[in-house]
């Protein structure tokens, strides 16, 4: 399964559209530290002030676009090959569906991570380059949980994406239907399921002096928001992708 996953991980297309997504994301956290700062009248950064503004850097529009990029970067791992009827990789070992499937899926989410929080941590750390002493005490105190945070957040929306996926009859229902399934909370303001209570989650914190771990984002309530379903949804698209007939 190594080398089906080191091949998803280089695919051209995939990289691409992770690319671009981090760049719009990044743009994104750019404007809200810009309109941050105008209306902060250029007080003095503190550690504490600087923490808050590091973890409310996840605001609706970075939602959107990931809503918009998860949906489309598991498409083409997962339905690409089956609609097309060629398959884009050949494999000559004996690897099962499972694996491949979870390959796949291994792969969309990996892009995922490493480029978007790459750029999240990127972004704050030359917008207040000035105060280097404090950006580099807000990254050791928030980075753990904030990066524990895009792994939950993001591993639910790659299953949600990946069970649409590998349910859907082509790409463009997939990728209709991941966007829908993802943004539909955000339109409804749904309380229970979506980003309004992770948002929630995220910006109601305690101090990290005590403990990091006494971080809500490693709470069950936030917990069983995120990776519970994600779980469930994961094992579902296993299940259906290993039943379903490749064409």
């Amino acid at each position: 399964m190594k080398e089906v996953l080191c091949w998803e991980l280089r695919s051209p297309l995939s990289l691409a559209l992770a690319s671009a997504g981090a760049v719009l994301v990044g743009t994104v956290m750019k404007r809200y530290y810009l309109v941050w700062s105008v209306s902060s009248h250029g007080r003095p950064y503190g550690v504490e002030v600087l923490g808050s503004v590091f973890r409310e850097a996840f605001t609706g529009d970075v939602y959107l676009l990931l809503a918009l990029l998860v949906p489309f970067i598991i498409t083409l791992a997962v339905r690409l090959e089956r609609d097309e009827g060629v398959a884009l990789s050949v494999y000559s070992l004996p690897v099962s569906r499972a694996k491949i499937l979870l390959a796949k899926f291994l792969a969309a989410f990996i892009t995922l991570f490493l480029f978007v929080f790459a750029v999240y941590l990127l972004v704050f750390a030359i917008h207040f380059a000035a105060t280097p002493d404090a950006v580099i005490s807000v990254l050791g105190i928030y980075t753990v949980p904030m990066a524990f945070f895009y792994f939950a957040v993001l591993l639910f929306m790659t299953s949600v994406a990946a069970l649409i996926a590998i349910a859907s009859p082509n790409t463009y229902i997939s990728i209709f239907g991941g966007f829908i399934a993802l943004y539909l909370p955000v339109f409804l303001g749904t309380t229970w399921y979506g980003p309004v209570p992770w948002r929630n989650a995220l910006i109601d914190y305690k101090s990290a002096t005590i403990s990091v771990w006494s971080d809500p984002v490693f709470s069950w309530a936030f917990m069983k928001m995120t990776l519970l379903p994600a779980l469930v949804l994961f094992a579902l698209y296993l299940v259906i992708g290993n039943w379903r007939d490749v064409r």
